[in-house]
């Protein structure tokens, strides 16, 4: 098939560009590169999926050295380049990534995250119908349930009281998605994602953050007393669960070719132990602070972890990298690249 992947180099796209090409696709992969910590990470992933990043230019295709692969320095907010390249590959599929992500930096900046995540996506579904793509696939996250979540999070769950401008922009664009599904008829699925995690990360994803406090002998805070409870999900089985349902886009006859799956591990771990996990893998202790503060004053909930009921019976979805085999896997990457491939 041939596929265009946005936030080809982020954290997520950079992991599903890779599988893509592993499995014999054609894909295209576009992403603006913003961000200046992200950015390092960014080229760098661009580099192991064989594009030459000092000779990158806006608007220039470039081929990769190691795949059937292109890559396109474009923003997905440039409505006519955007329309333009979808008309002149007529893809498959799109896997709609790029994102501005995080709790804090929404609240700093909610403009730019409804540009971003709302109106960029409802460029990429209008570019996505007028081509004629076969099934659209968009990421979201577990922070679209609000003050009001209740875990285990299930997908038929009431997600009308977003905690931050970053859930607001996910689930606005969520209800785009069923709205181009309903109204034209287009097979869109919807991913929220738990607390992904894993090698060549996020580097403002709170795994990512643990590892650089406990790498630099920093504080972390844990709100609650230390009580946090996350569903922390190795990015192998996220990747897994998307190439399942890319194959397999929603149909209907009566209602919209719609479908919304949670992806998570399924198995709620105290922060705690997670950090202490990263500890020992490590090699270092970690400086833990805790503030009694609850978490809803930052846009958070206590407990979020996710029913993946719904992937399961669907589409045999079944994760299998628990935290204690997986976090040291990413810790012995981090170990090995901090301060080296990158900085935070």
């Amino acid at each position: 098939m041939k596929i265009l992947v946005t936030g080809a180099a982020g954290f997520i796209g950079y992991h599903t560009v890779s599988r893509l090409i592993n499995d014999g696709h054609d894909v295209v992969g576009i992403d603006n590169l913003c961000g200046s910590a992200a950015r390092v990470l960014k080229l760098a992933r661009l580099s192991l999926l064989g594009i030459d990043v000092a000779a990158l230019e806006p608007a220039q295709p470039q081929r990769s050295s190691a795949g059937d692969f292109s890559f396109i320095l474009m923003d997905i907010l440039e409505r006519p380049a955007i329309e333009n390249l979808c008309q002149t590959h007529k893809f498959d599929r799109i896997i709609h990534l790029a994102a501005l992500a995080g709790t804090k930096p929404s609240l700093q900046n909610p403009s730019g995250f409804f540009e971003v995540n709302t109106y960029g996506t409802q460029i990429m579904l209008e570019a996505a119908r007028q081509s004629g793509v076969q099934h659209f696939f968009f990421t979201s996250s577990y922070v679209v349930h609000g003050e009001r979540a209740n875990s285990p999070l299930k997908e038929d769950d009431a997600v009308d009281t977003p905690m931050s401008m970053y859930a607001a922009s996910k689930r606005s664009a969520e209800l785009l998605c069923h709205s181009y599904a309903s109204a034209y008829k287009l097979p869109v699925t919807v991913f929220r994602l738990f607390t992904a995690y894993g090698t060549w990360g996020r580097p403002d994803s709170k795994p990512m953050r643990i590892a650089k406090a406990i790498a630099d002998g920093t504080p972390i805070t844990i709100l609650n007393n230390g009580h946090l409870v996350r569903d922390f999900t190795y990015v192998d089985d996220i990747i897994d669960g998307m190439m399942m349902a890319l194959d397999m886009p929603p149909h209907a006859v009566l209602h919209a070719p719609f479908a919304l799956y949670n992806i998570g591990r399924s198995k709620p771990v105290s922060l705690i132990s997670f950090i202490q996990t990263l500890e020992a893998a490590l090699g270092s202790p970690a400086n833990i602070e805790t503030d009694p503060a609850s978490p809803l004053t930052k846009g958070e909930n206590v407990e979020m972890y996710a029913d993946t009921g719904k992937l399961e019976t669907e589409l045999a979805y079944s994760p299998v990298w628990d935290y204690e085999e997986a976090a040291p896997i990413f810790a012995k990457w981090f170990k090995e690249n901090y301060n080296i491939t990158f900085n935070m």
